[in-house]
């Protein structure tokens, strides 16, 4: 392995060289490394040690010429300002790190940066203690920082930071700000050309697989290598260029020795100190870019992770791995159990968030097995590319109708029943492709469309306590990276896990259990056949009693359902005698639906349903203009639907709902907002049309003013006033 790497680095060593060709006038390097690669090895690797020699003569050479020996211990310690971002769980870590580092530091999270909301476009609401730290600053380090407003705050506050500013994976405005020395992203500058030169943006172009979509993971490649090439490309910008690659790959890697030694770097920069040689920062702690976790080898000190899906699995399903369990007390899905792909923050897995080991265990636990990746964030989509497969997709393949992209990997790749982001953002780029929305969506869809299962996000929420989100639901940032986003790409459904509690991530039992019933219920829907499959059909009613029923904005409702039936009658689904009787007509389902929500009807209960239809046929063959002319057909052109319904007493669905829903339920809507779907007996009446396996209903009503139905969608983001009704509850549980 060890061998492995150093050919790897002479090779990229050698690209680089050649890239300098026509760059920095080292011709004579260029043409060794491309006639003599060994040569070329054996002379580089002598320039290493020199190069490490050298390093350590200036600073012994430092030390002697300082008064007191110590060089930068005369100096006033720097002060760096570090903004957390959505990793506010981590500021413990930070402050406990810059202490062990001796290092001036102050944290601050998101939450910190603004304290007052205005009206005035020329006041940003700045927190005065954040305006303070940042402009008497010495450095800058800023991580995951994309809300609007905070960007704004930030970006009007980094030109008064006197020293480097480093910038990670934020707003693409803050990222324009990263400076270190005479390195600059900011294309602004009148100092010269920005970003790396010619030679380094060469050595750039030789990671990754050349796909628009892959330049950022590729860049994560460059990080561990990157700032041992460019000691030997000349030039100040590309040795300043090296200590913010040194800096930045201490920060991705994450944990407490690396954060030290990101901070070193920087307040060494700050003293204007020769940047560190690598015998004077500790060793860099790596772990995996990709791997997968369990808690049953949490207690591992070394080969904890997997490298692969594949590997996971196999270790999942041994008999070694069940009789561990089996020991240990740890419940096991079963081996037939719904497989999720769950992709999680590599950082969360390096700071040993309690959280991700209480996710996978509640999974297990409820019959669902989890195959839980941490990435980055950045590369999510190459996990599903070249990772994971689906039974369609690989039937696909098989009948030569998809053609997977070269990157697959088959040997390490496994076969998942649904995959669960618990990221959020877009599946190409996630938090730093997040500000040009929309961007790589045909990349997401097409990934998406050829595996063919449910994608879901389901994530605790990171800038928002418990308690916050039960009373206001998901705001800000949080909704547009959980709902907006992921909806570009193709995600079905979106699952609030949890939150903070205090700066801890925590999850509710109760929506790990929510997820869990989702998964499967999508894939127990996907692994029934098409013919037995039950399908649901809401209209549009509101306001009742007006003849809004089927309605919509410049569309056609029946002509549009019309469609939707022979589709789904092409494809297999039952839908009774619709198809072979020549009368079916969409016009009359949508006026017979409209029959079962007047109120008067509604009053006899699903009794008088019936009766009620059949009445407004015969005044249709009676030509009564005021009814639909196609209930004078035969069969009232319902294509053989019938009436499909229940009076249900209120004790009734309390049953069905449990505890904690009747709870939720009563909390929210007391018995006069019952509103109109009550019978003369007080039951609630629910009641549609059946067709073979679909059942066609109108969207139930609240009752009250202003409000005329829920989503899910509106359920996760909000608890109350919008907890579901009494009318909405009998649908779900009856049919």
């Amino acid at each position: 392995m060890a061998t492995m790497a150093i050919r790897t680095k002479l090779l990229l060593a050698s690209c680089l060289m050649a890239s300098l060709s026509a760059v920095t006038g080292f011709r004579p390097y260029a043409q060794l490394a491309v006639r003599n690669p060994r040569a070329f090895a054996t002379t580089l690797q002598k320039a290493e040690v020199l190069d490490t020699q050298d390093r350590k003569h200036r600073v012994e050479l430092s030390k002697a010429t300082s008064p007191n020996g110590g060089g930068a211990t005369l100096n006033k310690s720097p002060k760096i300002v570090l903004v957390a971002g959505f990793e506010s769980f981590n500021r413990e870590l930070y402050t406990k790190a810059a202490q062990e580092a001796d290092v001036d530091l102050t944290v601050f999270a998101d939450t910190d940066i603004r304290s007052t909301v205005t009206v005035d476009p020329g006041d940003l609401g700045a927190n005065p203690v954040f305006e303070k730290a940042v402009k008497e600053a010495d450095a800058f380090v800023g991580s995951l920082i994309f809300d609007y407003d905070d960007a704004l705050v930030v970006e009007n506050l980094l030109p008064h930071v006197k020293g480097p500013r480093l910038i990670f994976e934020s707003a693409t405005e803050l990222m324009s700000f990263n400076r270190v020395g005479s390195f600059s992203m900011n294309t602004t500058d009148n100092d010269g050309p920005s970003g790396p030169p010619p030679a380094v943006k060469a050595i750039l172009s030789k990671f990754g697989s050349g796909k628009e979509e892959d330049k950022l993971s590729g860049y994560l490649k460059l990080l561990k290598i990157g700032p041992s090439l460019l000691k030997f490309v000349p030039g100040e910008k590309a040795s300043d260029l090296r200590t913010w690659l040194e800096a930045y790959r201490f920060w991705n890697q994450g944990g407490s020795q690396n954060v030290q030694a990101m901070l070193r770097v920087v307040a060494d920069r700050c003293l204007e100190k020769q940047q560190l040689s690598s015998t004077d920062l500790p060793d860099l702690v790596v772990t995996p870019d990709i791997g997968l976790v369990h808690p049953l080898r949490e207690h591992l000190d070394w080969n904890k992770y997997f490298e692969s899906p594949a590997a996971y699995i196999t270790w999942r399903l041994s008999k070694s791995t069940k009789a561990d369990a089996q020991k240990r007390t740890f419940q096991l899905a079963s081996d037939n159990a719904p497989r999720v792909a769950v992709l999680i923050y590599r950082k969360h897995v390096i700071s040993k968030l309690r959280y991700v080991m209480d996710l996978i265990t509640i999974m297990e636990a409820q019959g669902v097995m989890p195959i839980p990746i941490f990435i980055n964030g950045v590369e999510a989509h190459t996990i599903v590319r070249d990772l994971l497969t689906s039974q369609h997709e690989m039937h696909q393949v098989s009948l030569g109708k998809t053609i997977r992209d070269s990157t697959y990997q088959s040997s390490k790749a496994v076969v998942v029943d649904c995959i669960v982001n618990t990221c959020g953002f877009p599946l190409v780029g996630g938090p730093a492709g997040s500000m040009e929305a929309g961007r790589n969506v045909a990349v997401a869809e097409k990934l998406l469309t050829s595996m063919n299962v449910p994608y879901i996000i389901a994530s605790p929420l990171l800038l928002q306590s418990i308690p916050q989100w039960k009373t206001n639901g998901v705001l800000g940032l949080q909704s547009v990276a959980l709902y907006s986003l992921p909806e570009l790409d193709g995600a079905i459904d979106t699952i609030v896990l949890g939150g903070l509690v205090g700066d801890k991530i925590a999850l509710v039992p109760e929506r790990v259990r929510k997820l869990t019933s989702r998964v499967k219920g999508w894939t127990n829907l996907k692994r029934t056949p098409t013919g037995d499959r039950k399908l649901a059909i809401s209209l549009y009613g509101f306001p009742p009693n007006v003849g809004a029923v089927g309605t919509a904005a410049l569309l056609d409702v029946p002509r549009s359902l019309d469609n939707l039936l022979a589709r789904l009658c092409k494809e297999g689904y039952d839908l009774g005698e619709w198809v072979s009787d020549p009368n079916s007509s969409a016009e009359s389902l949508v006026a017979a639906l409209a029959i079962l929500c007047e109120n008067s009807v509604i009053t006899g209960g699903v009794e008088r349903m019936k009766k009620a239809i059949e009445a407004k046929m015969q005044r249709a063959r009676d030509g009564d203009k005021t009814v639909a002319v196609t209930l004078a057909k035969a069969g009232g052109g319902l294509g053989g639907a019938r009436v499909r319904g229940k009076n249900m007493p209120f004790e009734e669905l309390e049953k069905l709902l449990g505890k904690y829903m009747t709870k939720k339920v009563r909390r929210a809507w007391s018995e006069k907002d019952r509103g109109p779907g009550v019978s003369g007996k007080g039951d609630l009446v629910v009641a549609g049309l059946q067709l073979g396996n679909v059942w066609l209903f109108v969207q139930p009503l609240l009752g009250v003013e202003g409000y005329v139905g829920l989503d899910d969608d509106e359920m996760n983001r909000s608890k109350s006033p919008i907890t579901i009704t009494h009318l909405f509850c009998p649908y779900p549980v009856s049919q």
